[in-house]
């Protein structure tokens, strides 16, 4: 039975706002789209997970470049100007609400939905100690039970114990538990180290193969839950 879901924040709950990036982008002389911009993020994942995958005992903390190089230079950004580019995003991000500050499509709907199955609902989050606050500001917040911040609590996924925090506030054991998040080796092997059973949230097609549940849109969680809980 499932008794409690959480969730990764940046591209799961909440998405960019992609016009920043294009902003970003415009700003070097480029033209370029909105799908632009989400076709880089998603070939820039590989990359990422790769450097995880390797050297995960740094965490991701610092992994800025890694993912953020081979976006803005798909996106035409020239190699000499990409360190700007990333400065720039940074600078984005440090202001306001941030980059990540969009509900995603289906939010309000499947969280009603969830609540109404009474489970545990938590975030399991890889961010910079401002995550709790900026949920709030985009008024968001209340719909969890709670959230872990892993620069407030000091250990960033893949580490399972990060995830051993949330079991710890939920009160409930990893098989009653499914995890969601975007990237395959920082959420799906981090949960399934935990003993968590992981789902990747894959929207725009960046995986292919991959050996756990996936969900293209956000409300796909609830057949995953219905599912398990026919399946015994």
């Amino acid at each position: 039975m499932i008794r409690g879901v959480f969730f990764d924040a940046g591209n799961t709950i909440v998405f960019p706002d992609y016009g920043v990036y294009q902003g970003i982008a415009n700003s070097f002389g480029l033209d370029v789209s909105i799908d632009n911009v989400v076709e880089a993020e998603a070939l820039a994942r590989s990359t990422f997970d790769r450097a995880v995958a390797e050297r995960s005992e740094e965490g991701v903390h610092g992994y800025w470049p890694v993912y953020y190089t081979p976006f803005y230079l798909h996106l035409g950004v020239p190699a000499a100007e990409v360190p700007r580019a990333i400065e720039m995003t940074r600078e984005a991000n440090d202001a306001g609400l941030g980059i990540w500050r969009e509900p995603v499509d289906g939010f309000d709907s499947t969280m009603d939905s969830l609540s109404g199955r009474d489970v545990v609902l938590g975030i399991v989050s890889n961010s910079d100690g401002r995550l709790e606050d900026r949920l709030g500001e985009i008024g968001i917040r209340d719909r969890f039970d709670f959230v872990i911040d892993s620069m407030i609590v000091g250990v960033s996924k893949p580490d399972p114990r990060i995830f051993h925090m949330a079991l710890d506030a939920a009160s409930l054991p990893p098989s009653e538990v499914v995890y969601v998040g975007d990237y395959y080796a920082v959420d799906v092997i981090g949960a399934r180290t935990a003993g968590i059973t992981p789902v990747l949230f894959d929207p725009y097609g960046a995986y292919e193969d991959v050996d756990c549940a996936v969900m293209k849109e956000f409300g796909d969680i609830l057949d995953l839950i219905e599912k398990w809980t026919d399946d015994g």
